[in-house]
């Protein structure tokens, strides 16, 4: 019941996030909400559950009797005589006589009944943890979407970051342009350097368009991930301040490893090897069954089926045992197989943990380090600012050369640099955190 409000709920937000407009605003989890569901290879996947489920139910279904019905009509036009030999029948001589019925007609009802088979319940048993292990495999492939369309969402946030600082190095450059060709018509500066301030001013134009064209491959990109339209125009509500400012850091005792889809997936496999050891030991018992039949016969000249002289009932009953010999030769191999599975799982299953371990240390130092650098980097960031408005009034002034503003100019782009390499690598962090720590 809780399943299906939340579908209603989600449909009301879908319908609503689209309805009267090409323009939809997105934060990062309804971003990835929204690609979950749109996204035909979720939708796809999620099938797999389904058939699982199916499984099961038809593994349940084992445990009821086998009914069946059955009719059958066989007509001879000739009936075959029989010989009976002499001295029968008070015959002197050996005589050839027909008998039978022409008509022969039977419908009969067959019952089957598995009292006690081997192995019967384990595969019950057995599909029940398929049907886990489905599930679990279907939210591990939701994770992988989400991670995809988080590092999309992110790669629009990064795009539009150079974006943004790609305009601001053209308006210091244009601004350089101005006043390089104001001092250049008043004599104070020589053809060279105007030109070159000119040509960084056309470099600077040709870097903001670039930057831009990345900027709109992002947004097609993103547009992709989540499937919509790519007429609609998609607006990103998450920034890069509010992500700096939601990290959190998990307690490590709370067993977070527990999380991963990974070790989810091994320990129950580890239980399905399980079952699978204990249904090959099974194959030693014996079985029982119970059987019946009940058939109405019908044996007459022609087809004259309203006459009850020629209807006959034929009933039995039985019990049949089977104990396995050769069979429980051939099971030895099966028995050992599974030993060495979960032997093997088992082992897997440890160093995936200690895998797992390492990686959600790893993840935390390195977000806790990416952060410390984004915040270094954009207070550089931000001083480098405050470097270029004071050079650039010396060089109004005509107290600071334009080669020289140059040099300073190369300064702020390495700053400019490295702040774009720290939001690069925090994102990258961010994700793998979220990654190690099982929750996306």
């Amino acid at each position: 019941m809780k399943k299906i409000l939340y579908l209603l709920l989600f449909t009301v937000f879908h319908i609503s996030l689209f309805a009267q407009t090409d323009t939809v605003r997105l934060s990062i989890s309804q971003a990835t909400q929204l690609g979950i569901s749109n996204r035909f290879d979720v939708k796809s996947d999620s099938l797999n559950i389904n058939i699982a489920e199916s499984e099961l139910i038809r593994s349940k279904k084992e445990l009821l009797p086998d009914l069946s019905a059955s009719g059958k009509l066989t007509y001879y036009e000739k009936l075959q005589p029989s010989i009976i030999p002499a001295g029968y029948l008070g015959f002197t001589e050996s005589q050839k006589i027909a008998i039978g019925m022409k008509n022969n007609t039977a419908f009969a009802l067959d019952l089957t009944y598995a009292v006690y088979k081997p192995g019967l319940y384990t595969d019950i048993a057995v599909a029940k943890n398929n049907l886990n292990l489905e599930k679990e495999k279907n939210s591990k492939n939701n994770t992988d979407v989400k991670i995809e369309i988080s590092e999309s969402y992110y790669n629009v946030l990064l795009k539009e970051l150079q974006y943004v600082i790609a305009r601001e190095n053209e308006q210091r450059y244009k601004a350089y342009y101005d006043l390089a060709s104001g001092e250049y018509n008043n004599g104070a500066l020589i053809e060279s350097e105007a030109l070159q301030a000119e040509l960084d001013y056309k470099n600077a134009r040709a870097n903001t368009e670039k930057q831009k064209q990345n900027y709109l491959l992002s947004q097609q990109h993103l547009k992709y991930k989540i499937n919509v339209p790519e007429q609609f125009t998609v607006i990103l509500t998450d920034s890069l301040q509010t992500m700096e400012n939601s990290k959190t850091i998990v307690d490590l005792s709370a067993n977070v490893a527990s999380n991963r889809s990974e070790l989810k997936q091994l320990f129950i496999e580890q239980a399905g090897n399980a079952l699978q050891l204990k249904k090959a030991r099974q194959n030693y018992l014996p079985s029982l069954s119970l059987f019946a039949n009940y058939t109405q016969l019908f044996q007459g000249p022609e087809f004259n089926y309203a006459n009850n002289f020629y209807w006959a009932p034929v009933n039995y009953i039985g019990a049949k045992l089977s104990i396995p010999i050769t069979g429980s030769i051939k099971n030895i191999n099966l028995v050992r197989e599974y030993k060495f599975k979960i032997s093997q799982s088992d082992f897997n299953l440890k160093q995936r943990a200690a895998d797992v371990e390492y990686e959600i240390q790893k993840a935390i130092t390195n977000l806790a380090n990416s952060d410390k650098n984004l915040s270094v980097a954009k207070d550089n960031y931000t001083l480098s600012q405050r470097v270029y408005e004071l050079k650039k009034q010396q060089f109004n002034l005509g107290s600071f050369s334009y080669e020289k503003l140059l040099d300073t100019e190369k300064s702020l782009a390495a700053t400019e640099q490295d702040y774009i390499t720290a939001v690069y690598d925090f994102l990258i962090a961010r994700i793998n955190y979220h990654k190690a720590i099982g929750i996306f």
